[in-house]
């Protein structure tokens, strides 16, 4: 009886433990990510028109930020004088014999266009009451004295952006990849950007390692072109992604959207698309000074906008547990099982003790007794 409660015992130890690791490989997924509600963003978008004047010995390029859900109200600093609206930006200039690390210095200027509301011609949104948030595209020009020194050849952005100041008020809640493939080719941009628009509440349609296509709201029957390039990194190179946009009614529930569809067979895994930028690089005079943001919807499958890499398929019992889960039980069962069979094995092995031999006198005298008997008869 008690080889047999050992036995049920160490076979239930043994489910105890496994149970145990299989619950310790699964324990991230009790614990799904929160999510967080942010109604005022500051992001980080990318770089633009890069200028070398001669004469003067000075570089300077823009730094474009896209203001998300601010309160009106809460956007006079930029608008007046009482916030000291600089900063400086790390970055390492390769003239033609040496390279210098060095900072540029950031400053606004109100009076070239330098900020403004998504829709330009739209002035409610300063300082107005009629709305609770707005969304505004805001510039600083960054420049560096170069004199002495020569043309420079190269200037990569070496700054870390996260959770950086930009202003007594303002602080950056996102980099977008844009910023991180333009940043170092600040010399190659030279062109100007006018107007800003949005395409809004993106979802993917479709997405693969090699192509997605894109809805949202937002841009119109007047943003559509053969020639979009949207810019993003890919395992943190840059990479241009030819693009089409159209706009269109969606099937699924007769609405009208915008789609955005990759062009050609492109390496995407991994690749983070929110509010990276699309480049409109020709046709019309509008087109080429026109970029568009691309914002997913907060509550969509992917509202980080990541395309997700290849899915790798395992192969599940009727259960439901793949193979890493069955050998994680399996094994562990398996090894303490044996380790029961080889205890019991051994117990059966050992001498049983005999019982001690008692001497019973009358008896044997009296079989002796019958046995002379039987002789004489």
């Amino acid at each position: 009886m008690e080889k047999i409660n050992l036995i049920i015992f160490l076979f239930m130890m043994s489910l105890t433990f496994s149970y145990a690791q299989l619950s310790k490989q699964n324990l991230n997924l009790n614990h799904p990510r929160k999510l967080e509600e942010n109604t005022n963003e500051t992001i980080l978008l990318g770089y633009e028109n890069y200028n070398y004047s001669a004469p003067y010995d000075f570089v300077y390029f823009d730094t474009l930020f896209y203001l998300k859900n601010w309160d009106p109200n809460n956007i006079s600093f930029i608008l007046g004088d009482t916030v000291e609206n600089n900063y400086t930006i790390d970055a390492v200039v390769s003239y033609e014999k040496i390279n210098e690390t060095t900072k540029f210095t950031c400053i606004i200027d109100n009076d070239n266009d330098h900020f403004y509301d998504i829709n330009r011609y739209n002035s409610r949104c300063r300082n107005s009451e009629e709305y609770e948030y707005c969304n505004y595209i805001l510039k600083y020009t960054c420049e560096l004295n170069i004199t002495g020194k020569g043309v420079p050849r190269r200037i990569n952005i070496t700054t870390n952006f996260t959770n950086k100041d930009i202003n007594n008020v303002s602080k950056i809640s996102d980099i977008s990849s844009s910023a991180e493939a333009l940043k170092r080719e600040i010399v190659s941009l030279k062109y100007q950007t006018r107007y800003f628009k949005i395409l809004k509440n993106a979802n993917f349609t479709s997405q693969s390692p090699n192509s997605f296509k894109i809805k949202g709201k937002g841009l119109y029957d007047d943003d559509d072109s053969e020639n979009i390039y949207l810019i993003t990194t890919v395992n943190d190179s840059p990479k241009k992604i030819l693009c089409s946009g159209k706009y269109g009614t969606d099937s699924s529930d007769d609405m009208p959207y915008y789609f955005l569809k990759s062009k050609g067979s492109n390496n995407l895994a991994g690749a983070n698309l929110n509010y990276a930028l699309l480049n409109y690089t020709t046709d019309t005079y509008y087109r080429q000074k026109t970029m568009a943001i691309l914002d997913f919807a907060e509550n969509s499958k992917n509202a980080n906008g990541t395309i997700l890499p290849p899915k790798v398929e395992y192969k599940k019992n009727s259960g439901g547990l793949s193979t890493g889960g069955i050998c994680a039980i399996v094994i562990p069962s398996v090894a303490v099982l044996l380790g029961v069979g080889a205890l019991v094995f051994f117990l059966s092995r050992r001498a049983v003790p005999s019982p001690p031999i008692k001497t019973i006198g009358n008896n044997t005298m009296g079989v002796v007794a019958s046995s002379e008997s039987a002789l004489h008869q």
